[in-house]
């Protein structure tokens, strides 16, 4: 490595003159770190500023036993600044995101650098600055996202709990709205939302019943078929479904809302309440539409026995581009294998724990 040509290129060490970038060159340090391998530890003592010459790395914290990302570095980037000028314990791990090269400058060493040329100090000085500003906003961002972590749990609780009350009410069982929850964020994922958008269809389509909560429970539980009259109130759960999320401030809920209000339209334009066709249907309750027609199919309820996985499988391919959108219908049995371990497997600890809950409210 030309150690004068890669110090050249580095911005913080603009304004060092020939003399001061070779002083430089002697006292840098090319390390190489492969992928995964730490470069600095949380906690450490040492005090040399790293500057990432090739690669990407990532800086991160643990808080209550979590992850926390708090950058990731390209190449030019330097870290480890904080304890190279307060010389306290370091406040980050930072890990190789890919092999890297990074020049390791010693604290001692770089102040007779630092010194020698008011211009680069200036430089320098100006570059931690900002460097630190960026920090601050990142710790201050942190902070909020930890404090509202509480409410958010109380938040998702609350939910569960009203969607196992209309389940109880519809005579259905948490088993139905966890498979219902994970085959959309299966089918979620495969259409290309990211993470955080994936969890939240996840939970937000096990509301897609919730406005049977305002549905009599003589039509809700007739063990029949209903009468033309009956059918009428009970496509009404979805308008009712949609009042009692309206108004939503969280994108849980404000899915929740697309979802309960629009999971019975149809690709043709013949489902309701609004006789929406193809796109005008909000994808994620497309994709609620078939989780939910799928794993009805598997369950009992009280005017139908279960069907195979064989029936519910032709019911789904007959159904594209009538009731349901045909690329997810794709996506559906391109992950047949995915979405048969869901309707057999509920073993995740908040799987039980939702079950359990779900038993207790049926023993009281």
């Amino acid at each position: 490595m030309n150690m004068i040509n890669e110090i050249k290129n580095i911005s913080i060490f603009s304004g060092l003159d020939r003399t001061g970038i070779k002083k430089l060159s002697k006292i840098a340090i090319h390390r190489r770190f492969p992928k995964n391998s730490v470069i600095i530890e949380e906690g450490d003592t040492s005090t040399s500023l790293f500057i990432l010459i090739l690669g990407r790395a990532k800086a991160f914290s643990r808080f209550e036993e979590k992850e926390v990302v708090h950058e990731f570095f390209v190449s030019g980037d330097f870290f480890g600044e904080m304890s190279f000028i307060d010389q306290k314990p370091r406040s980050a791990t930072v890990v190789a995101d890919q092999d890297c090269d990074v020049l390791v400058i010693q604290r001692n060493d770089f102040f007779e650098v630092f010194l020698s040329s008011p211009e680069f100090t200036l430089n320098v000085m100006r570059g931690l600055l900002q460097r630190i500003r960026t920090s601050n906003r990142q710790k201050n961002d942190l902070f909020f996202l930890f404090s509202q972590q509480d409410l958010y749990d109380a938040h998702l609780d609350t939910i569960k709990r009203l969607v196992l009350a209309a389940k109880y009410k519809d005579d259905n069982t948490a088993d139905h709205i966890i498979r219902v929850g994970r085959y959309s964020a299966l089918l979620a994922e495969k259409y290309g939302f990211n993470a955080n958008e994936v969890q939240t269809i996840r939970y937000a389509s096990q509301m897609h019943d919730i406005g049977k909560l305002g549905i009599p429970e003589h039509i809700l539980l007739k063990p029949g078929k209903l009468t033309f009259e009956e059918f009428a109130v009970m496509k009404t759960h979805t308008q009712i479904g949609a009042k009692i999320l309206s108004n939503p401030r969280s994108e849980i809920l404000k899915y929740g809302h697309e979802i309960s209000l629009n999971h019975h339209e149809r690709f043709d334009g013949k489902g309701y309440p609004a006789g929406l066709s193809r796109e005008n249907t909000p994808v994620s309750a497309r994709i609620a539409a078939i989780a939910d027609t799928f794993d009805t199919i598997l369950s009992r309820r009280p005017y139908k026995q279960p069907c195979s996985i064989e029936i519910a499988l032709e019911i789904i391919e007959a159904e594209r581009e009538k009731q349901f959108d045909p690329g997810l219908v794709d996506l559906f049995f391109e992950n047949i294998d995915e979405i048969i371990i869901i309707s057999k497997d509920l073993n995740s600890d908040e799987d039980v724990l939702l079950i359990e809950f779900d038993r207790i409210l049926r023993s009281g």
